[in-house]
């Protein structure tokens, strides 16, 4: 048996992103399992929960939207630049924004490189997660990321990635405008979503553990050595994927587009 942390916290907790639609969106939530990650992962990350408990003002929503569409545009990363043409601002205007939004653990910008670094669910960085997005690939920052890629922008999607304990090949892709999984493979790959939250950072903590497993048994050894019991959950592609369409689904839906179901 898988030793982790299981409290469901608060379940319920979500944040108005727009008028009508919230964030996480518990609707797609249906599996058990995936609801128990996902309101444990509430009740573990207090203090991100602190960072994402204010609805973002205008100007905020309109530099974090674009910068979401501009990543899967460009293939990369967008410059400071770029994203202050895509949102009609200075670039004295655009910093502190960029500033609030990397205060709120929403992306990481290097101010000296003028450009952000990454950006829930992408970044910039090669990586073990490589989503296909129309024309793009692109790199996911943990599996439960890339899971959610297709729900946010309302396409199919692949993920080319690898067993976290043995490197094997784990290929997945999407159906229903990334709602639901078309195939996997391995047929017994399974996720580690981790619920650890430090350093005011997600990408940092959390992310380079929530992985993919090639089976449960890899899971298993990858999970001995650690010196404590890990506060994380075992999930099945399909649990895993209902909680990133629940984290990313929200994130470029208007009251009149929401998440596919």
């Amino acid at each position: 048996m898988i030793e982790a942390t299981r409290s469901l916290g608060s379940t319920m907790s979500a944040v108005e992103l727009h008028p009508g639609v919230r964030r996480p969106d518990w609707s797609v939530v249906t599996r058990p399992a995936a609801r128990e990650a996902l309101g444990g992962r509430i009740a573990a990350r207090s203090g991100l929960l602190a960072k994402w408990s204010t609805t973002l003002g205008k100007t905020e929503d309109l530099v974090w939207r674009s910068i979401m569409d501009l990543f899967p545009t460009l293939g990369r990363p967008p410059r400071v630049e770029e994203i202050a043409s895509a949102t009609k601002m200075s670039r004295d205007g655009l910093l502190p924004v960029l500033r609030e939004l990397q205060q709120r653990d929403l992306l990481v910008f290097d101010e000296a490189m003028g450009s952000v670094t990454h950006a829930y669910p992408f970044t910039g960085s090669k990586s073990r997660h490589r989503v296909r997005l129309g024309e793009r690939t692109l790199n996911a920052l943990c599996a439960v990321d890339a899971l959610g890629v297709g729900a946010m922008y309302r396409q199919d999607i692949s993920i080319e990635s690898s067993c976290h304990f043995c490197n094997a090949e784990i290929r997945i892709a999407t159906r229903r405008n990334g709602a639901a999984l078309a195939n996997v493979f391995p047929a017994s790959a399974v996720v580690w979503y981790d619920a650890v939250y430090s350093g005011g950072c997600a990408a940092t903590s959390c992310c380079p553990s929530i992985a993919f497993f090639c089976s449960d048994d890899h899971l298993r050894q990858w999970l001995v050595p650690r010196a404590k019991p890990q506060h994380g959950y075992r999930l099945w592609p399909d649990e895993a994927l209902e909680v990133g369409r629940a984290l990313f689904g929200p994130v470029l839906a208007t009251p009149n587009t929401g998440p596919d179901d």
